[in-house]
């Protein structure tokens, strides 16, 4: 299992001059074929090249709102289940509170220490260290497993008019939406992105549309440098987003983690006290 993306082995800095070099190269190659056949072009002619060319560029700003519509929505299922992963792993160290010792402090540690990987990985993602992601993944699969083991193996306290059985239920779903909820962070963070083949249809319909601008240009035979790189700084600039949106280990967008952060706060002084007590 990679996190890598086609796109992900490049900077975002770098992406973005060569989509602008790239778009611009194709318009400058569009003019000048258009220049070649300047002389040999009716009014007609170029009617029909600016239609085009609107129908292009249509097309084009269509495929970029598809795209940026995509790369939202994996940027919010990301939100939404790093939440969901903090109120069930909140729900699973509160019903430890029914275990017998020294299942429920183990317990209780094991869920502190998966919260603190959690956020180290986020660290570890966003500096692009995989190895190191995997590794720790791997080692929260393991505290899974435990954690599933401790559940089916301890005993409950009666403390109140509720049945063990009833306790020991809902502690064992604790675990398994926890394994569940990973799963779906993992497929959300590996598998769950945008197409190769819409990645290269974005692109292809990129450079058509800016070979055909340049095309106009040249049959009209003057241009505005001023005008073409605005625009292809502009197309760039949205393909940049999307590219980042996309992405897990994001550099100009960034997840607010701190509902994880509290819940290690309060999973640490609770441990904390119980030590001291």
């Amino acid at each position: 299992m990679s996190f890598a993306h086609f796109l992900d082995q490049f900077p975002l800095a770098g992406l973005f001059v060569a989509i602008i070099i790239l778009l611009v190269f194709f318009i400058e190659l569009g003019f000048r074929y258009g220049v070649a056949n300047l002389r040999n072009s009716v009014k007609a002619q170029t009617a029909q090249v600016r239609a085009i060319m609107g129908a292009t560029l249509g097309l084009l700003a269509f495929l970029l709102a598809f795209t940026f519509s995509a790369a939202q929505t994996h940027y919010e299922t990301r939100v939404d289940n790093m939440v969901e992963e903090a109120r069930i792993a909140g729900t699973a160290f509160l019903q430890a509170d029914y275990l017998d010792e020294p299942g429920k402090t183990r317990v209780k540690a094991l869920l502190y220490e998966y919260i603190s990987d959690r956020l180290e990985i986020r660290r570890l993602i966003k500096q692009d260290r995989e190895p190191e992601v995997m590794a720790l993944i791997r080692k929260a699969e393991d505290m899974q497993r435990e954690l599933w083991r401790l559940s089916l193996g301890m005993g409950f306290e009666v403390r109140d008019a509720i049945e063990p059985k009833a306790r020991n239920e809902r502690f064992v779903l604790a675990v398994t939406e926890l394994i569940d909820i990973h799963n779906l962070r993992l497929h959300a963070a590996t598998m769950n992105r945008i197409p190769v083949i819409v990645w290269l249809t974005l692109f292809f319909s990129a450079t058509m549309a800016m070979l055909v601008v340049g095309y106009q240009a040249g049959l009209t035979g003057k241009r505005s440098p001023v005008a073409t790189v605005s625009m292809t700084i502009v197309f760039s600039a949205v393909m940049i987003l999307i590219t980042d949106l996309d992405r897990p280990q994001m550099s100009l967008f960034e997840i607010n983690n701190q509902l994880m952060i509290n819940l290690h706060g309060k999973m640490g002084l609770e441990l904390g006290q119980s030590a001291d007590g």
